[in-house]
C-alpha cells in the first residue's frame, strides 16, 4: 500500500490509538498500523521498515511509553533514514481534533512527497526481484519521476530503476518500425522456418520428455522404494539436474538393513529395548530370536526362558508417555499425564515406542514407520521397504536402530546419521569450537559450560563455567582463547582456554551483540553490533580499538574472508557486504538476497566461496551461494532445500576443500551439497533438535584421511559426521543405489526377476 499514515504508538496507548483510528477511517485517510506484539520478529521488522518507506507521514503518537519504548525508536529511526514528514500528537488529546490535524497534513506531504515515496518504493521492489522487467515505470509514469530530479538526487537504485524504465520504454517505442521489418523477414524465410522449427521442438520435446520421465520416476519411487531405487541404479552416466532430482529422491527413503525370518507368525517383541539379542514371542507362546550382530544369519532361533514381556529399566524420562485410539492417526504425547505434543500422521498408526533417551517416537502406520521428534512434535522421516505393515516396534538399547515386525518377518532401521560425541538431554549445546589440540574440540553450553573433548572417544577432559548465559561463542584458530556472548544481558567476555580464567569486555551500551569472529593470528577479534557496528577488539587489552560502520539496518553475522584479509557481513535486510578490516574501511555490498531474509551465519572456503543463511534458507529466492567470478566480482547461485519443517538456518560450513558445503536448519535438519552442481543433495533427517553451529576440521589421529564436520544440537548432542564431496554427484549416489539393491536381494526383501539382473519387489507397494 502506498500513500497512507504510518501510525507509531505505544501498545500500552492502544485504546487511544484505536479511537484515532475510527476518526482517521471516517476521514477516509489511509494508515498502516502494526498489530505485533513487541519486541517484533525479524521478518516482521522487515515489514514495519517496507511499510515506514512507503509512507507520505510518519505519525507520532506522542507519549512517555513512546519515547521509553526501543521499537517505536527504531520505527522512527526508519521514517528519518527515509526522510519522511514527521507529525507528532500528544496522546490524550481530543480524538477528533488529533485526526483533523492528521487529515490535511497528510494530503500535503502527498502532493509534495507522493511521487518520491512511490518512486523509491517501486525501485527498491524493482531491485528487490532482481533487477526484471516486471515492475518498471511506463513513459508517463517515468517523466514524472524524473521531475524530481529537480528537488531531490535520487539514489543509486532509483537511478538504475529510471534507466531500465527508460531503456524499456525506447524499445517499446522501436516496437511499430522492428514490427514491419519482422513481418518482411518472417515472409521471405517462410521455406527456411519450417526447418529451424522442427529443430527447435524436436529439442523442446526431448527436454520436456527428460523431466516427464524424472517425475514419472519419482512418483515411481513415492509408490515404491524398491522400483525407485531399481530406477535409480540405472543412473549416474551424468550430472544433470533430472537425474540428480530421481537419486535424491530415491535415496531419501530409508529401507531396511538387516533382516531374518521367523519359523512361526510373531507376536510381539518380548523385551521393550533391543539389547545383544532380538527376542521375539510367537502366536503361539514360543520365543524366538537371534543375536543382533549376527547379520549374516536369516533365520531365528528357539530360546528358552519366560516369553513375558520385560519392564523397561533406566528410562530417562519415565513421565512421557504415547496415546493414540483404534483406527486414529493423531498421537498424543503426555509429559505428567499432560498433554505436551499432538502428532498428525498420514495414516492410522498401528504400534507406537518411545526411544530410550525420550527424543524419539518410532509410530509404526500403514505407510511405514514414522519418525516422530518429540522435540518438536513432528515427523522428520518415514522409514519404509517392510513386507507389509508393522504391527509391533522396538528400539535399539542405544537407540541407534528400529526393530519391526510383521507376520514372520523381522526387519531393522539404522537411524543414525553420524557419531555422538557427546549426550547431555538437559542441556542446550551452541557453539563447536577449535582446540589447542588437534584431537581435541570445544563445546558450549547455554548454561555457560563449555567443555573440552577427545575427538575421538568423546570423553570429557576439561570443563570450563563461564558466568550468565552463554550464546555466542567463537575460539581463535590455535584455541587460545575464546570471546563468549551472553546475549540476554549483551555482555562479552574473553575465556583463556588453557586456565578458564575470563575477564569482561566494555562494549557501548546501544550494541546488542552477535556471535563475533576471530582474526587469523588471534589478536584481534570482531564483534558485529545489531546498531550497523562491528567492533574491532584487542584480545590482549580487551579493548576496542576500532569501529566498522555498515549501511542499512542490522548487522547480525560476521566472518573473515578465505584469505584472512578482509571481512564479510551480514544484515537484518538480507545484504551481504565484504569490508575491509580497519577502521573507517568502505564496505561493498555483494548481494542482497531476493528475499531479504536475515543473515545469521557465513560460510567461507577457498576460492573465495561464500554461503550465507538465516532467515527463509531454503526457500526459493532466498537461499544463495557464491564463487569467485574474475576481477573481485562474485558469481551467485540461487537454489532451493525447502525441508519438511524449518526455513531457519542457524549454522553453514564447507569442506576444507571448498567442494561442498552444509546447511544446518533450526529443526535439525542437515543438508549436504557439492558446491559445483549444488545437487545431488543428500539430506540427514535423524538429528534431534536444532543445529545451533557447525564447525569443520581435519580429520583427527596419525595417518587421518579427509575432514569432520562437527554439530552442535539445541537438544544436547555433538554430532561428528565424515565429509565425503566425492558422494555428492549422480555417480556416486547411483553406485549406492546398487548397494542398496544388493543388500535388499540378499535380505531376502526382493529378489531379481527372471529376464533381469536388478532386484524387484516380491511384494506389491511394500510399506
Amino acid at each position: 500500500m502506498l500513500h497512507h499514515v504510518f501510525v507509531s504508538y505505544s501498545r500500552r496507548d492502544s485504546a487511544w490509538v484505536d479511537a484515532l483510528i475510527d476518526e482517521l477511517v471516517r476521514r477516509r485517510v489511509p494508515f498502516w498500523i502494526d498489530r505485533e506484539g513487541i519486541p517484533f520478529s525479524v521478518p516482521w521488522r522487515k515489514e514495519v521498515e517496507d511499510a515506514v518507506q512507503a509512507c507520505d507521514l510518519f505519525l507520532v503518537c506522542d507519549s512517555g511509553q513512546w519515547r521509553a519504548s526501543r521499537a517505536c525508536a527504531e520505527e522512527a529511526s526508519f521514517a528519518l533514514s527515509f526522510g519522511k514528514t514527521r507529525q507528532e500528537i500528544p496522546v490524550g488529546r481530543d480524538v477528533g481534533v488529533a485526526a483533523e490535524q492528521v487529515a490535511p497534513v497528510w494530503a500535503e506531504a502527498v502532493r509534495r512527497h507522493g511521487s518520491a515515496t512511490e518512486l523509491a518504493v517501486k525501485a527498491q521492489e524493482w531491485h528487490a526481484s532482481g533487477r526484471k522487467g516486471k515492475g518498471l515505470a511506463s513513459w508517463r509514469l517515468r517523466r514524472q519521476f524524473e521531475a524530481l530530479r529537480k528537488v531531490r538526487k535520487p539514489s543509486s537504485v532509483e537511478r538504475a530503476y529510471l534507466a531500465a524504465s527508460r531503456r524499456r520504454n525506447r524499445r517499446r517505442a522501436a516496437a511499430s518500425v522492428l514490427l514491419t521489418f519482422l513481418l518482411l523477414v518472417t515472409y521471405l524465410s517462410f521455406r527456411v522456418a519450417p526447418g529451424v522449427e522442427d529443430e527447435v521442438n524436436r529439442r523442446l520435446a526431448e527436454q520436456a520428455g527428460r523431466y516427464r520421465d524424472a517425475r514419472d520416476a519419482i512418483a515411481i519411487v513415492q509408490d515404491d522404494p524398491y522400483r525407485g531405487l531399481n530406477l535409480a541404479a540405472e543412473l549416474g552416466e551424468n550430472e544433470s539436474a533430472a537425474d540428480a532430482d530421481i537419486l535424491e529422491e530415491a535415496l531419501a527413503v530409508d529401507v531396511p538393513d538387516d533382516a531374518f525370518v521367523l519359523p512361526v507368525a510373531g507376536r510381539h517383541f518380548a523385551d521393550p529395548t533391543v539389547g545383544p539379542r532380538v527376542r521375539i514371542v510367537g502366536q503361539d507362546g514360543t520365543l524366538w530370536g537371534r543375536n543382533t550382530d549376527d547379520r549374516a544369519r536369516r533365520q531365528a532361533f528357539r530360546l528358552s526362558g519366560d516369553a513375558t514381556v520385560q519392564p523397561a529399566e533406566d528410562v530417562t524420562d519415565p513421565s512421557l508417555s504415547l496415546v493414540w485410539q483404534a483406527n486414529s492417526s493423531r498421537i498424543r504425547v503426555l509429559r505428567e499425564d499432560q498433554e505436551w505434543r499432538t502428532v498428525n500422521l498420514t495414516s492410522t498408526a498401528r504400534a507406537a515406542q518411545l526411544s530410550p533417551d525420550r527424543r524419539w517416537a518410532a509410530v509404526a502406520t500403514d505407510a511405514g514407520v514414522a519418525l516422530v521428534d518429540l522435540f518438536r512434535g513432528t515427523v522428520r522421516d518415514l522409514l519404509r521397504g517392510a513386507p507389509a505393515p508393522l504391527t509391533d516396534l522396538a528400539w535399539a538399547d542405544g537407540g541407534d536402530r528400529i526393530w519391526g515386525l510383521t507376520g514372520r518377518s523381522v526387519v531393522s532401521w539404522d537411524v543414525t546419521d553420524g557419531d555422538v560425541l557427546l549426550d547431555r538431554p538437559d542441556e542446550w549445546f551452541q557453539d563447536v569450537l577449535p582446540a589447542s589440540d588437534d584431537g581435541q574440540v570445544w563445546v558450549t553450553s547455554r548454561n555457560g559450560t563449555m567443555r573440552l573433548l577427545e575427538r575421538a572417544s568423546g570423553d570429557v577432559v576439561r570443563t570450563v563455567k563461564v558466568k550468565g548465559t552463554l550464546n555466542y561463542a567463537a575460539a581463535d584458530d590455535d584455541g587460545k582463547n575464546a570471546a563468549v556472548v551472553d546475549g540476554d544481558n549483551s555482555r562479552v567476555r574473553i575465556v583463556s582456554l588453557s586456565s578458564g580464567r575470563s575477564n569482561a569486555v566494555e562494549i557501548p551500551s546501544d550494541c546488542t551483540p552477535w556471535r563475533p569472529a576471530y582474526s587469523l593470528d588471534g589478536r584481534t577479534f570482531y564483534l558485529p553490533c545489531q546498531n550497523n557496528e562491528i567492533l574491532v577488539v584487542d584480545v590482549e587489552s580487551r579493548r576496542q580499538k576500532a569501529t566498522i560502520r555498515v549501511p542499512g539496518l542490522g548487522t547480525t553475522a560476521v566472518a573473515l574472508t578465505s584469505d584472512g584479509n578482509g571481512l564479510l557481513v551480514g544484515t537484518v535486510g538480507g545484504n551481504v557486504y565484504s569490508v575491509g578490516t580497519s577502521s573507517g574501511a568502505r564496505p561493498r555490498l555483494l548481494l542482497q538476497v531476493h528475499c531479504r531474509p536475515q543473515i545469521l551465519d557465513i560460510a567461507t572456503a577457498p576460492g573465495s566461496r561464500i554461503l550465507p543463511v538465516g532467515v527463509g534458507t531454503g526457500l526459493s529466492g532466498c537461499t544463495q551461494a557464491a564463487h569467485a567470478d574474475g576481477d573481485g566480482a562474485y558469481a551467485w547461485d540461487a537454489f532451493i532445500d525447502s525441508p519438511p519443517d524449518s526455513v531457519l538456518a542457524l549454522g553453514a560450513a564447507y569442506d576444507p576443500s571448498g567442494k561442498a558445503f552444509a546447511i544446518g536448519f533450526s529443526d535439525g535438519t542437515v543438508v549436504l551439497h557439492p558446491s559445483a552442481n549444488i545437487q545431488p543433495r543428500q539430506t540427514l533427517a535423524h538429528i534431534s533438535g536444532g543445529v545451533r553451529s557447525m564447525l569443520t576440521l581435519p580429520a583427527a589421529g596419525s595417518g587421518a584421511t579427509g575432514s569432520d564436520l562437527y554439530i552442535a544440537t539445541r537438544a544436547g548432542t555433538l554430532i561428528r559426521i565424515a565429509w565425503c564431496p566425492s558422494c555428492l554427484s549422480n555417480k556416486a549416489m547411483a553406485r549406492v543405489a546398487r548397494q542398496r539393491l544388493r543388500r535388499a536381494e540378499s535380505l531376502g526383501l526382493y529378489e531379481p526377476p527372471p529376464a533381469s539382473h536388478a532386484p524387484t519387489a516380491t511384494t506389491r507397494n511394500p510399506t
